[in-house]
């Protein structure tokens, strides 16, 4: 998506958007969508195994998605860091849909 920029994540807008996954994950149950292990929801940035947003379609190939909250789900700390841009675990290669 050549000239299509990357909205920033930061901010008061980040920070609701963590609140909205960790509270659903937390309501859910929802293990980490990278590892699959559970996510101790009680933990806080920047423990590495709390929790934080994962987009599902990244926000480089689909930066319209980065707001939208269907594209979010939750994922550890150090899991979000170490993964690659490219390849997902059980979720495909981002770029194919």
């Amino acid at each position: 998506m050549e000239g299509v920029s990357v909205p920033a994540w930061s901010g008061r807008a980040a920070s609701r958007a963590l609140d909205q996954v960790r509270a659903g994950g937390r309501a859910r149950r929802t293990p980490c969508v990278i590892c699959r292990q559970p996510i101790d929801y009680s933990l806080r940035y920047p423990h590495p195994q709390s929790c934080s947003v994962q987009h599902l379609k990244s926000r480089r190939d689909f930066p319209q998605l980065t707001w939208e909250p269907s594209n979010w789900a939750p994922a550890h700390l150090d899991c979000n860091k170490a993964e690659g841009p490219r390849e997902r675990p059980g979720l495909g290669v981002v770029g194919q849909w």
